[in-house]
């Protein structure tokens, strides 16, 4: 499920980011998005199935590959996504975790998924467009204050 969060209303937060400099906008936009992301993060985990904690622990929030550093059409992106280990012996290892989330079809048997990090989205996506704004808002008058620009 790719969800895109659009929030408006930003113009002046965001000039005074990307007036420093781009690396530093950019800096301030992702650590704005990892609040809200991590807000997400904490429902996703409270809904996660209990059996053994494995999955519990491998929910995490990665930066996006969608700009690699570099500027593509103003996107900078993160996902939450459920880490994959390196084999049986790894505590981390939840590679089930995408079946827990979606289901499954075997044969004839379909078995629904539990949309345990869906049903977190969407429970807590006014609060983290709330706090992804309120964190870049932060974010640009500390910029502004730094660089002399307020």
């Amino acid at each position: 499920m790719d969800v895109t969060v659009k929030i408006t209303g930003l113009k002046e937060a965001q000039k005074a980011l990307y007036s420093y400099s781009q690396q530093m906008g950019d800096r301030v936009v992702r650590a704005a998005l990892r609040q809200g992301a991590n807000l997400v993060l904490k429902h996703a985990r409270a809904n996660a199935p209990k059996r053994t904690g494995a999955l519990k622990k491998a929910l995490r929030v990665a930066n996006s590959k969608i700009n690699n550093g570099r500027k593509r059409n103003g996107v900078i992106g993160l996902y939450l996504s459920i880490r994959r280990g390196k084999g049986r012996g790894d505590a981390k290892d939840a590679f089930y975790g995408k079946f827990v989330e979606s289901g499954w079809k075997s044969g004839k048997t379909k078995v629904a998924g539990q949309k345990f990090v869906e049903r977190a989205y969407l429970s807590q996506r006014e609060n983290a467009a709330k706090l992804i704004a309120q964190s870049a808002i932060r974010g640009a008058e500390i910029v502004a204050r730094q660089t002399g620009l307020k």
